[in-house]
């Protein structure tokens, strides 16, 4: 049974991480304004830019 829930919950929260990746490629093509991101998308964006940030 707790496999079961797990692996539901793993699946959402897989469906929730995708969804604001494509978010978040969506805002950087500038087809989608920073305010409309859901908030796991700014994570993301913050992450990404932080990273690019330290390449440079």
């Amino acid at each position: 049974m707790a496999n079961e829930k797990r692996y539901v919950a793993q699946k959402r929260q897989r469906r929730r991480r995708k969804t604001s990746k494509a978010k978040v490629k969506l805002y950087e093509q500038g087809k989608l304004p920073h305010d409309k991101l859901p908030a796991l998308a700014k994570k993301f964006l913050a992450r990404k830019q932080r990273a690019l940030s330290k390449q440079a």
